[in-house]
């Protein structure tokens, strides 16, 4: 049995700045900019894809990733505290 992947869907809205550059990057790969796109969002979320096991999927625990990742960016290795802290 195969498995069927579902494709998400969703508008994006982009300065003219940025969609000029991405048309003329697309094109200098000889690629549709739509294809450009997918394929530069593809390639950095698996460079950066948080370890998280592939049952868990609920958005809310998924979510609690993303912000845990921004208070360790935010704290100070130098707090002995907050490093003892997070520690545990």
């Amino acid at each position: 049995m195969q498995t069927v992947t579902q494709k998400r869907r969703k508008l994006i809205d982009l300065d003219p700045s940025v969609f000029e550059a991405l048309t003329v990057q697309a094109r200098g790969k000889g690629v549709s900019l739509k294809q450009y796109i997918e394929t530069l969002l593809k390639e950095e979320s698996q460079k950066r894809a948080p370890a998280i096991p592939k049952s868990v999927t609920s958005p809310r625990v998924i979510g609690l990733v993303g912000i845990a990742k921004r208070v360790l960016d935010s704290i100070d290795p130098n707090d002995d505290r907050a490093m003892y802290i997070l520690s545990k």
